[in-house]
């Protein structure tokens, strides 16, 4: 009998532990690492972005508009676990790309030329805006932009690094 409890409770206690591992971005190798969707070089850490999916693969991008275009053609979205960007501000801080907010301006530009940065507030987002100028938007709406610019055939379906 206290056998049997002991492997229970090892059981339990192992089941517990390994439910506590959720996958968590990777650091990005800055002048190494390869974009999953353009294949560009991923140099600019205020831009470099990732999908994980449920097993704790990281898919690498150069930008948040190449993590969208990959997440819009993806073609296995149930495996997918989270989206990540960096803080614009603070590169070191990973948001979840759901709940960042964007600046989509003009004035600054991103590595593949569609002007969006993260933030981790709408506070931070519209000081930013109050500087550069343009409109602070969600997730939903970057996907939409990369949909309208890039795949829906409008004559730019190919990304293009500027």
């Amino acid at each position: 009998m206290r056998g049997k409890l002991i492997y229970i409770t090892t059981l339990v206690a192992s089941l517990a532990l390994l439910s506590a591992c959720e996958p968590e971005p990777q650091p990005i190798q800055y002048g190494g690492d390869q974009c999953e969707y353009c294949r560009m070089m991923i140099t600019d850490p205020e831009f470099g972005s990732q999908v994980l999916n449920k097993q704790g693969r990281s898919f690498k991008f150069d930008s948040v508009e190449c993590m969208a275009a990959f997440d819009l053609t993806f073609d296995d979205q149930d495996n997918i676990h989270s989206r990540w960007v960096p803080d614009f501000l603070d590169r070191d801080t990973w948001l979840n790309a759901e709940s960042a907010f964007y600046l989509h301006s003009e004035t600054l530009r991103s590595p593949m030329g569609l002007y969006l940065s993260a933030y981790e507030s709408r506070v931070t987002a519209e000081q930013m805006r109050d500087e550069y100028g343009g409109e602070i938007i969600r997730y939903d709406q970057v996907k939409m932009i990369v949909e309208n610019e890039w795949l829906s055939g409008n004559g730019r379906s190919q990304p293009m690094h500027q």
